[in-house]
């Protein structure tokens, strides 16, 4: 247990780090280029993230889980992965270049900023991959600091040499290459990753068919997420995208957290017998709602002060944030439940579950958006999730002893006294 809380800590202590640096970039852009053009950054941002979806197949999961069960093989399943996303990326950059074709010089600028910084991201998958699988985080965290620690100045002379305010759209990818480069020095000196990349022509045609039959899943979560931004600026306009952005900025920076404890206490799942598996998805979804709650609390409290310190005077900001950090109490739980059909290869009860939400989110916001303008996307998700990350478990026969778990987890926030042994309890789990 002592290992996996170690690795949440070092994996916190780097999101703090990305918090940071996701919030400065933000502050930044909306300061230096208005929240009309930062409006058409997101925009851009948004549109190639769901064309990722579609190519670069979401396959990190398999990955980890063959890593966690049999070790001796890790060049072959990471060398596998890294070609299949390679590929995709190829496909990405034509799709995107297409897309794009004629666009203004800010949208063209923020697409060749966002395509390289993708290249570098998933380059450095694999070494990511293998941390997530030997529950040895702590390389990434090193990389990510480090990163920092040699991107600050150079992002200091960048910026004094820059002669067009456009060109800081360039920071985003100037980190992230930096970041590769750093990554691969630790993953070769430090971690000294004795892994030989092969090819494995099984593993190739599995992460591909697997790969696609979750196309569905991976792009109706982009949609699910990133929709909100297309349709706001398709009935509103580019300042009100800015707005919703430059606060969702703040949330769903917390908001990946969820996706990286349940990826920590990912190998512990694969390898517990269900029971246990719920018994630990129980008490993970209690401890991380109540965490959630309280979060979402401060939050409110601390949303005007906050929005206007980095964005300056722009109230809608600060109320998209304090009803958008509530999604986080679906999204967290949904992380956990998620992991579990994944380690029992439920592939079809995910893949069904997010068309739904993507689907109600979409219909909803083509009311709530024209009648409440922002909040109303943020009242629209806040619904999804709900529905497809609680009620929709109940649904499917394979799924709907999760719905029960979530259930009694939320009811568990109640009796603080069964929680605090159930919590204990749990200590056993780690040390089978």
């Amino acid at each position: 247990m002592k290992k996996y809380l170690l690795n949440i800590g070092v994996i916190l202590f780097d999101r703090i780090a990305m918090l940071i640096f996701q919030i400065w970039m933000a502050s930044y852009y909306v300061q230096t280029l208005g929240i009309s053009n930062y409006g058409q950054w997101s925009y851009t941002l948004n549109i190639i993230t769901i064309i990722i979806s579609i190519f670069i197949f979401g396959i990190d999961v398999l990955i980890i889980k063959d890593i966690v069960n049999d070790k001796n093989k890790t060049g072959e399943y990471l060398y596998s992965g890294i070609v299949i996303q390679l590929v995709g990326f190829i496909l990405v950059t034509v799709t995107t270049l297409i897309f794009f074709y004629d666009s203004n010089i800010v949208i063209q600028y923020s697409m060749f900023s966002i395509l390289i910084a993708n290249l570098f991201i998933i380059l450095a998958k694999p070494f990511y991959w293998n941390y997530s699988a030997l529950v040895e985080s702590k390389y990434r965290t090193i990389s990510i600091i480090v990163s920092f620690v040699i991107f600050i100045p150079i992002t200091i002379v960048y910026l004094k040499m820059i002669d067009s305010k456009e060109y800081i759209l360039f920071v985003y990818s100037i980190y992230y290459f930096i970041q590769y480069i750093i990554s691969w020095f630790v993953n070769k000196f430090l971690f000294k990753s004795t892994a030989i990349f092969m090819m494995n022509r099984n593993k190739l045609k599995e992460y591909s068919k697997v790969g696609l039959s979750l196309i569905l899943s991976t792009l109706s979560v982009m949609i699910f997420t990133q929709t909100d931004v297309l349709m706001i600026k398709y009935f509103i306009g580019n300042a009100a995208t800015g707005e919703f952005s430059a606060a969702t900025r703040l949330s769903t920076s917390i908001f990946i957290i969820a996706g990286i404890l349940a990826n920590t206490f990912y190998p512990k799942i694969i390898k517990l017998n269900n029971d246990d598996k719920l018994k630990f998805i129980k008490i993970a979804i209690t401890t991380v709602s109540l965490i959630c709650i309280v979060g979402s609390l401060v939050t409110v409290l601390i949303a005007p002060y906050l929005t206007n310190m980095l964005y300056g005077d722009h109230e809608n900001i600060s109320l998209v944030l304090s009803w958008h950090i509530w999604c986080s109490l679906f999204i967290f739980s949904g992380a956990f439940t998620s992991r579990y059909l994944y380690a029992n290869e439920l592939y079809k009860v995910e893949i069904v579950k997010t068309v739904l939400a993507a689907i109600v989110n979409i219909g909803l916001n083509l009311y709530t958006i024209p009648t409440f303008g922002v909040i109303g996307a943020v009242w629209s998700s806040f619904i999804a999730y709900m529905i497809a990350n609680y009620f929709f478990l109940y649904i499917f026969k394979e799924s709907r002893i999760l719905f029960n778990i979530q259930t009694k987890s939320y009811f568990l926030m109640l009796n603080p006294t069964k929680y605090i042994k159930e919590l204990k309890d749990i200590k056993c789990l780690f040390q089978l």
